[in-house]
């Protein structure tokens, strides 16, 4: 009997569409975070290369649907001008005293990335991406609690901390990431990119 041809595997990526931070911006929320370190809590804290603010996570895409993923992304993008955000007030999901992720959040800017979000929401529904059940809250991860040491501690240091402004910065375009899973933690990269506007 013949040996049946081998169907060529599928290649995914794992991506995420992303707004990301200038280099002033992720230095001077290295600074933050050095600052809680000091509360030495069980935290894996996110490199500061690799500081982002995620507007919708894809999962495993196919290579061959990454251009109309891209053609929607690009389409939620038209017509949004750039955004002024103002990063200040620390917090923690679901709240300081038992912290699972630390989090900056927004003063400035997150009603209009809400609406950017809720664009490219309704431009990728249409290729198969659900839409995200729970409500957009505008937050950039500073790092996820890994156990309990020191949780006490990590909730003085994000309630007393002061209400200062910690960067701010113009947002003038989007990604598409790509995240690359490895011991070292993620690797991200950018597939395409899209000017707001």
């Amino acid at each position: 009997m013949p040996d049946r041809p081998a169907s060529q595997p599928i290649t995914t990526v794992r991506a995420f569409v992303a707004a990301n931070l200038d280099s002033g911006l992720k230095a001077a929320l290295g600074s933050v975070q050095e600052r809680l370190k000091a509360a030495r809590a069980d935290v894996g804290w996110v490199r500061p290369e690799n500081l982002h603010l995620t507007l919708k996570f894809l999962g495993q895409v196919e290579e061959g649907r990454i251009g109309a993923v891209g053609e929607a992304i690009a389409a939620a993008a038209t017509g949004c001008g750039p955004i002024h955000l103002v990063f200040q007030g620390l917090g923690a999901f679901p709240s300081p005293r038992a912290a699972r992720v630390v989090w900056i959040g927004l003063s400035h800017g997150a009603e209009t990335l809400a609406a950017l979000r809720a664009r490219i929401e309704a431009g990728l529904e249409p290729l198969g991406f659900a839409r995200e059940a729970r409500p957009f809250t505008a937050h950039l991860t500073l790092g996820r609690v890994r156990g309990p040491a020191h949780r006490e501690q990590l909730a003085r240091a994000l309630t007393e901390a002061p209400a200062e402004i910690m960067g701010e910065m113009l947002l003038d375009r989007i990604e598409l990431m790509r995240s690359d899973l490895s011991a070292g933690g993620a690797r991200y990269s950018v597939l395409q990119s899209f000017p707001l506007g």
